[in-house]
């Protein structure tokens, strides 16, 4: 519910953001490799990677933390009705995208910059798909008090952090295209920056907002009662810190020259 307004919208709806999402991600890709006249990897080829990878990471990632939630072989399969984790398909898609770029003698760091754009524009679509579900939903609020669930009492409130999440990411997503072209219009292109900046930028975001989210988190607590995400996201600090040390070190030369592959 959204300032009193219930939206009463069918649990399909979070399987049609999904795929609206993966479009608007697969345009805008094909976008930012056209401007910068890039060449990129087969669409369907990187499409069956993509799509199959994230999805089967992300739903894996969630059965792994939620086992209780599935009793049947109907539950393992219904991801139209939510159970989705994104560090779960992020995961996924980077290991499956290092193994494609090897096979294919692409270069890693610069389709992941490519990438990097789109998976945030996707991420910012569905959250909207858990806002409708009313997952991944915040702490009780009383400084922003326009979101309650179906079954809370008249008066509490909720941090939206779908929608906050959701407007961080489309923002995010408007500063790596700029980052992008900065970064690919040059001699010199510091290759990975922008995947670096993309995964250290979520990290540090998601690893703050865990703090007011109320959903079941799953999973584990550390003593310094760290969620799952929360655990994730400071290892994805410390690797997207390496490889945006590594794009700034170690820059391709665009005279003649081709980027590594890996």
């Amino acid at each position: 519910m959204i300032n009193g307004i219930a939206l009463n919208l069918p649990d399909y709806i979070y399987g049609i953001l999904f795929v609206v999402a993966y479009l608007a991600g697969l345009w805008l890709f094909r976008y930012n490799s056209s401007r910068f006249g890039l060449t990129m990897p087969d669409l369907v080829d990187l499409s069956l990677i993509t799509c199959i990878s994230g999805l089967v990471g992300a739903r894996i990632a969630y059965i792994l933390l939620f086992p209780d939630h599935f009793n049947r072989l109907r539950d393992y399969l219904a991801i139209y009705e939510g159970g989705l984790v994104f560090y779960g398909g992020l995961i996924a898609f980077i290991a499956s995208m290092a193994m494609f770029c090897r096979f294919k003698s692409l270069s890693f760091r610069q389709l992941f910059d490519m990438l990097s754009p789109s998976a945030a524009l996707g991420h910012a679509i569905g959250r909207l798909g858990c806002l409708n579900n009313h997952c991944c939903y915040g702490a009780p609020t009383t400084c922003c008090q326009i979101y309650r669930l179906p079954d809370d009492p008249p008066g509490l409130f909720r941090h939206p952090t779908q929608l906050y999440e959701s407007v961080f990411l489309f923002c995010l997503m408007l500063a790596l295209n700029q980052i992008l072209k900065k970064v690919y219009s040059g001699q010199t292109r510091k290759t990975g920056l922008t995947g670096g900046i993309y995964l250290a930028s979520y990290a540090i975001f998601r690893f703050m907002i865990e703090f007011i989210r109320a959903d079941n988190r799953g999973g584990f607590y550390t003593a310094l009662s760290l969620s799952p995400s929360q655990i994730t996201a400071v290892i994805l600090l410390l690797c997207s810190t390496a490889l945006m040390a590594y794009a700034v070190r170690y820059p391709v030369d665009t005279r003649g020259t081709t980027d590594e592959q890996s």
